[in-house]
C-alpha cells in the first residue's frame, strides 16, 4: 500500500489549516479593537431583562449606546434610582432621576358592572376577539376585552386579570411593552405616585354609556366644575386629568356619579399616613 499517497493530502490539508490559523490569529491581534470597559460596567449595572423597551435590542446594545452618548441611562424604564446612580458614576455624569411612571388601564368595566353581547369562546387574544361580530363580546366598544394580550407581553408579571379586565400591580416598571399590545389603546404610561385617574376610555355620552357600563364616564362635567385647579378637561366627551395641575384634592372623585375617577388619596391623607 502506498502510504505516502494517503498521508500527503492529510499533511497538505493540515499544513494549510495551521497556516490559516496562524494568519487569523495574527490578523486578530492587528485588528483587535479593545472594548470600552465602561460598556461592560454599564451592562453589568443594568437589570439584564433585555426587554427592549429602551428601543435597543437588549441591555448590551443599550449599554454601548449610553457609553457612545447616543442614549441616557434614564431611558431604561426598568432601572431604579440605584441603577441610574451607578450608571452616572460609571459615566462620570450627573444623576438624572425623573418622576416615576407606571402603566394604567383606562377601563373599570368588568364582568360585574358592564354588559356583554355574547360569551366569547375563541382564541385567548384581544386582536382575535375584535375580529368577531361587534368588535368583541363586550358591549362597550371602548372597553377592555379581557383576553390577556397585555398580560402575556409583560416580562415582570405586572398585569393581573381582575373581574375580566386588566389591572396593573406594584411590579410595573413602566417598560411600556403592554401599550402597543392593547388593540383598543387602553393602556397609558402615567405618573405613578399620588395619582388621580379616569378609569374609562369611552367617547360616548350619557345614556349610551350607562346602557353598556355602570362605571363609565357619562360626560356630565361635574368633576370639571368641582376642580378649582382646572386640572380636568374634556376631550371628545371624556374627562382627562392634567397631571401637572392636579393637586390630589379628591373633589373630582367625590363628585363623579359613576365612580370612574379613582385616586390614591389626597395630599393631607398622605401626610397623615407618613406621620403615623
Amino acid at each position: 500500500m502506498d502510504y505516502m499517497s494517503i498521508l500527503s493530502p492529510v499533511l497538505v490539508i493540515g499544513g494549510m489549516g495551521l497556516v490559516f490559523g496562524l494568519a487569523l490569529g495574527f490578523a486578530g491581534k492587528i485588528f483587535y479593537v479593545k472594548e470600552d470597559e465602561r460598556v461592560v460596567a454599564v451592562s453589568a449595572a443594568l437589570p439584564g431583562v433585555n426587554c427592549g423597551a429602551c428601543g435597543y435590542a437588549g441591555c448590551g446594545a443599550f449599554a454601548k449606546a449610553v457609553v457612545q452618548g447616543a442614549a441616557k441611562g434614564s431611558q431604561c424604564p426598568v432601572a431604579d434610582n440605584g441603577v441610574l446612580a451607578e450608571i452616572a458614576g460609571i459615566m462620570g455624569t450627573e444623576l438624572e432621576i425623573g418622576a416615576k411612571t407606571a402603566a394604567f388601564v383606562k377601563c373599570g368595566g368588568g364582568h360585574s358592572n358592564s354588559e356583554y353581547r355574547y360569551d366569547y369562546q375563541g382564541l385567548d387574544d384581544c386582536r382575535a376577539a375584535m375580529l368577531l361580530t361587534g368588535g368583541g363580546s363586550k358591549s362597550c366598544k371602548y372597553g377592555c376585552l379581557g383576553n390577556s394580550s397585555c398580560v402575556r407581553v409583560c416580562p415582570f408579571g405586572a398585569i393581573d386579570m381582575v373581574n375580566g379586565i386588566a389591572v396593573i400591580n406594584e411590579k410595573c416598571t413602566s417598560c411600556g411593552l403592554c401599550v402597543p399590545a392593547c388593540p383598543r389603546d387602553l393602556i397609558a404610561i402615567v405618573p405613578a405616585e399620588g395619582y388621580t385617574r379616569v378609569a374609562c376610555n369611552s367617547h360616548d355620552m350619557g345614556r349610551a354609556v350607562r346602557d353598556v357600563c355602570q362605571n363609565g364616564c357619562i360626560s356630565c362635567r361635574l368633576c370639571m366644575r368641582a376642580c378649582a385647579d382646572e386640572a380636568i378637561v374634556f376631550e371628545d366627551s371624556l374627562a382627562t386629568v392634567n397631571y401637572e395641575k392636579c393637586t390630589q384634592c379628591g373633589l373630582c372623585v367625590e363628585k363623579c356619579p359613576t365612580k370612574c375617577i379613582i385616586s390614591t388619596g389626597s395630599p393631607k391623607e398622605k401626610e397623615t399616613a407618613k406621620d403615623e
